[in-house]
């Protein structure tokens, strides 16, 4: 009587696994796929954006950089037995300095994009930007709305 309990729940997962199997590309809403409902560039427009990408992150590796070592140095200057509020409050300076700089080279970026593409292109790149689709970013929630709790941990709400 085991045996036949055991086979049919195996057979049970086995269809059940097949049964959900999904396909690899994802669909958007009613079967879509949301790639091919933008419009498309072409090679010339990518490779110009394909530079612009590289003149930035040739410029924000730097910048990068130079944030890990303030937000490092920023650390060990408020971890002393008793922190120096006036060289705390001048490094904090010196990161937002770096952030200001950060977001102009950025926002530069993006009118260099918007400059090569069409109007079409333009509204669907500008509605992507606004949307908050460009990626995961730190504290983000998974597809149900769990929180996984490996990202955000230098939240500045996450008190640890």
């Amino acid at each position: 009587m085991k045996k036949v309990y055991i086979t049919l729940i195996m057979a049970f997962v086995a269809i059940s696994s097949i049964a959900q199997n999904r396909p690899l590309q994802e669909r958007g809403f009613m079967g879509a796929h949301p790639a091919m409902l933008e419009p498309q560039i072409t090679v010339e427009q990518q490779e110009a954006i394909s530079k612009l990408r590289f003149e930035l992150n040739k410029e924000l590796l730097p910048i990068n950089n130079e944030l890990a070592e303030k937000r490092v140095q920023l650390r060990s200057l408020k971890q002393v037995e008793k922190p120096k509020m006036k060289a705390v409050n001048s490094k904090i300076d010196e990161i937002t300095d770096l952030h200001n700089k950060k977001m102009k080279l950025v926002a530069n970026f993006h009118v260099e994009v918007r400059k090569h593409l069409t109007e079409e292109q333009r509204l669907a790149y500008d509605l992507r930007m606004s949307s908050g689709r460009r990626g995961n970013k730190r504290g983000s929630m998974n597809s149900r709305g769990i929180r996984n709790p490996r990202e955000g941990m230098n939240n500045r709400w996450n008190v640890r």
